[in-house]
């Protein structure tokens, strides 16, 4: 029996939409409309609720400072040493941040002031030891849980430090319930403990034959799928990959691949709420689609606006930040790489998704500031209303390109704090917290 796609899923929504009572913009509330149709609530948004002005604020300046250069503490409590290699960050409930260091195998716990309070965890493959952690949760009110390299182990632990219980995942039976799937395939840990990998279809990825130089393409599409702690899955469907850009030019073999992801079009995944759920959107579509626990879509989110124009400006200054970046990493990107590379007529509807705590979605997207790059969220109610926009961090920097991107650059969003790693001009993490002051 062959598995429906989302796009197949979509159309028969469409289809069956054509066929209910029209709604008219307004009738279930001002700049929006909701209807059902097939049993799916689908929610157009032609406006945002709140306007420029009376929205949400975030503080000009950060609240919570942790490591960078410009901000030592003493030999003792000093964030600086310790800021490096973040992987995940998250705000506990009694004001503490906890930071998760890959490179550093450790979980720290700081006071807001940047006061060191607690290390968890040391470099090793015994209970409560790290060998390279990936992903930190934070379960509320007090248990963080680490997930070490490749799904090799998971620690659960309190706030104070003390280890609760290891867990580890069955790569075999992993491997024979989801075939194609393995410890890399891992794209989000859920709460309850489940997680959801990212399997290639292998015939779409047979479709794709060789890219032509000069030429853009979707990488290999992914299929999501939730793998509980029975190992049993479900399904979200189908989505494209990563865009990716073929050079015109022979690219040097030590650059080691031979074309570059344009970190623009992709899909993107997102999950959290109250009950939870898995957001998805394929970045190209002013679209995302929300789906319960057992791959159900439950929601589809859209919204009426124009695609934003990507003008001569915005893609030179895509390129230049592109090379800019790889310098400071230390991973400098070939001269000419993006030489003959065409301009798009607009950008994707989508750049990033985040939940908050509080259970709403964060979409990262372009302004018309012409920075080349998404440097702006608009903020969706539980129930899928475009509330309103906010430009987060208020002042972009470089080391903002990859913000709360696919793990690229770990971000966590409560109600009171957005929390995000900035780099200064000579690469050094830290971590930054500010203030949202919410319009209730």
């Amino acid at each position: 029996m062959s598995k429906p796609t989302v796009l197949s899923a979509i159309f028969t929504i469409t289809l069956a939409a054509a066929c209910d009572r029209p709604s008219v913009p307004g009738a279930n509330g001002t700049g929006y409309t909701v209807h059902d149709s097939a049993g799916i609530e689908i929610v157009v948004n032609h406006t945002p609720e709140h306007a420029p002005g009376q929205f949400w604020t975030i503080d000009p300046e950060p609240e919570i400072v942790l490591g960078g250069e410009e901000y030592p503490g003493d030999a003792a409590n000093d964030s600086a040493q310790l800021i490096w290699d973040v992987v995940g960050i998250a705000r506990l409930t009694d004001g503490r941040v906890a930071v998760l260091s890959g490179e550093g195998q450790a979980l720290f716990l700081f006071e807001a002031s940047g006061k060191l309070s607690a290390t968890i965890g040391r470099a090793g493959e015994g209970p409560g030891e790290f060998m390279r952690p990936e992903r930190l949760q934070y379960l509320p009110p007090d248990t963080l849980a680490v997930w070490d390299y490749h799904m090799t182990s998971i620690n659960y632990f309190d706030t104070e430090g003390s280890l609760l219980r290891e867990r580890t995942i069955d790569h075999a039976v992993l491997m024979e319930r989801v075939p194609g799937a393995s410890g890399e395939s891992m794209r989000m840990t859920l709460p309850d403990g489940s997680f959801i990998v990212g399997r290639v279809d292998p015939e779409a990825a047979r479709e794709i034959g060789e890219p032509m130089p000069g030429s853009t393409f979707r990488f290999m599409p992914e299929e999501y799928l939730r793998v509980d702690d029975e190992y049993g899955t479900q399904s979200f469907g189908t989505w494209e990959g990563m865009e990716m850009w073929v050079p015109e030019m022979d690219v040097d073999p030590d650059f080691g691949v031979p074309f570059v992801p344009t970190f623009a079009l992709d899909s993107h995944i997102a999950v959290g709420g109250d009950p939870l759920s898995v957001y998805i959107s394929e970045g190209d579509r002013n679209e995302i689609l929300q789906f319960a626990l057992d791959g159900k879509l439950v929601r589809i989110i859209r919204r009426t606006t124009d695609p934003l124009a990507v003008t001569d400006r915005s893609h030179g200054a895509w390129m230049d930040d592109m090379y800019a970046f790889g310098e400071v990493i230390g991973e400098p990107l070939p001269p000419g790489v993006f030489d003959g590379m065409p301009r798009k007529e607009s950008y994707p509807a989508v750049g990033g998704l985040v939940v908050d705590a509080e259970g709403y979605l964060w979409v990262r997207e372009w302004s018309e500031s012409e920075a080349g790059w998404p440097d702006r969220w608009s903020v969706f109610s539980p129930w899928g209303r475009w509330l309103g926009i906010l430009a987060v961090p208020p002042e972009p920097a470089l080391s903002d390109l990859f913000m709360c991107y696919k793990y690229m650059v770990p971000c966590w969003v409560d109600r009171d704090m957005f929390l995000t790693i900035r780099r200064d001009d000579y690469g050094v993490e830290r971590v930054e917290g500010y203030r949202i002051r919410r319009v209730e």
